[in-house]
């Protein structure tokens, strides 16, 4: 089943291209997920050659809305849109080259209701470079628009 890569991939998260900000889902367990990106020269938030502290923030919540969608896809339930509410203690060593792979991992530290508290850390060659806590606003099911009969 993994890595869910490409078109799957891209079925899992509300984003298209050209912001698409990870290439592969590696794991996901209940309190989990990692995903894979490799920077590409044509990125919509790289410059001179390097990702951005936007695409880093980015590929962190991407991360964590490959999560959602997965489980959503596991349920057969609608892929739910989230919402960036936050982003505390952001530290980053520095921005990744193109070229370069990254790892992403994000751990769920708490989920009240439709809102999912992560924290993430983005990592190139095994060694940190990034790393935030991020509170996600997730679409209720409510809202979704409703499908003609």
């Amino acid at each position: 089943m993994f890595p869910i890569q490409e078109e799957e991939l891209i079925t899992l998260i509300p984003q298209k291209m050209p912001f698409v900000f990870i290439g592969a889902l590696l794991e996901v367990s209940d309190s989990h997920a990692i995903s894979s990106f490799t920077i590409a020269d044509n990125n919509i938030l790289c410059e001179n050659g390097k990702l951005t502290v936007a695409g880093l923030i980015e590929n962190i919540a991407q991360t964590a809305a490959a999560k959602t969608g997965f489980e959503c896809m596991q349920q057969n339930k609608k892929v739910r849109i989230g919402f960036i509410g936050d982003v505390r203690d952001f530290i980053y060593s520095c921005q990744p080259k193109v070229g370069e792979e990254i790892t992403t991992q994000v751990v769920i530290t708490n989920k009240i209701f439709d809102v999912t508290l992560i924290s993430g850390i983005v990592k190139l060659n095994g060694k940190g470079i990034a790393s935030c806590k991020m509170k996600i606003f997730e679409e209720h099911e409510n809202n979704f628009p409703k499908q003609p009969a």
